[in-house]
């Protein structure tokens, strides 16, 4: 997960057609869930090409480059309510009906993180009480009926991170597995908000896990072993090493940049400290190889390669 930045007053225009409008007043006056319109929190359209498009799918896709909001890799994009539109799993919330069309409580999601049964689906826990629309009228200083996520997080403290208004670096980190299976992300605040989303998107399933150690291993570590191979074999000169490795960790602080690249956040996290990149990059490494590593990485965190 990351930040991700998206304009909350750019909306699609599906989002607030006449015909969202009417769908929305139907939904809270029956307060049917059924009567929600996938085709309108979709953004159904016809192309000029008399093809179908959805609107708020391709969106959601742009903003967030095609990859899922919670796990980070791209994805068929599959439109995720933040807060549930039908039910709140474990209590008797009738789910937030009135936000089905709600520009900030629309994610982008990959089908694993949001399916039933491992998965969100409908899980919503929180700190305080879930709000309901009534509780939401009884509040004149907003719009019942466009009620932004970040008001609603503010007074019902909700356990899921939301990619839009929390940072997700203030409440996530990782480590290799303790079976040495992969790469864990582990919850670091005391909140135990992040503990909760991982639990509740299932961030630690298996597949994620090798998928973020091929990462490591892949790249980074591969890359710093050829580099000592070459060096071992005369390939190339100390100086030559140094300037390659040092080129190594440019590449690895551009790539942390560029939002394209599924788990920006590992990528971050790797590089943000030399015992992160120590313990998760270097790990493997025979012990002279990770003492000469991690000194050239701190010499290039602190400017002096």
């Amino acid at each position: 997960m990351r930040k991700v930045v998206k304009d909350l007053d750019n909306i699609p225009t599906s989002l607030i057609s006449q015909e969202a409008i009417d769908s929305l007043r139907n939904v809270i006056d029956t307060k049917d869930n059924n009567l929600i319109k996938a085709d309108i929190y979709r953004g159904k359209y016809l192309k000029t090409d008399g093809s179908k498009g959805d609107e708020v799918v391709e969106e959601l896709a742009k903003i967030y480059h095609e990859k899922c909001a919670y796990c980070e890799e791209r994805t068929l994009i599959y439109i995720e309510h933040y807060r549930p539109k039908g039910r709140v799993q474990t209590t008797k919330h009738g789910g937030y009906y009135w936000l089905c069309y709600e520009w900030s409580n629309l994610l982008p999601s990959c089908h694993e993180c949001n399916k039933i049964g491992g998965g969100k689906a409908d899980q919503f826990p929180v700190s305080n009480k879930h709000l309901t629309y009534a509780d939401c009228l009884t509040d004149q200083q907003i719009d019942s009926l466009k009620v932004k996520a970040t008001y609603l997080n503010s007074i019902e403290a909700p356990f899921l991170l939301h990619p839009e208004i929390d940072e997700p670096k203030d409440f996530l980190a990782f480590e290799i597995d303790a079976n040495k299976n992969g790469v864990s992300m582990i919850g670091i605040d005391e909140t135990g908000r992040g503990d909760k989303t991982i639990s509740i998107c299932n961030l630690n399933r298996q597949p994620l896990l090798l998928n973020r150690l091929d990462y490591i291993n892949d790249y980074v570590n591969t890359e710093i072993k050829k580099l000592f191979a070459k060096l071992s074999k005369g390939i190339i000169s100390k100086e030559t090493f140094s300037e390659e490795m040092k080129e190594l960790f440019q590449e690895l602080d551009n790539q942390k940049m560029d939002e394209k690249r599924p788990f920006t956040l590992l990528r971050w996290f790797v590089m943000e400290s030399a015992d992160n990149f120590h313990k998760l990059a270097i790990s493997n490494l025979s012990r002279n190889e990770q003492e000469v590593a991690l000194a050239f990485f701190k010499a290039y965190k602190n400017g002096t390669l």
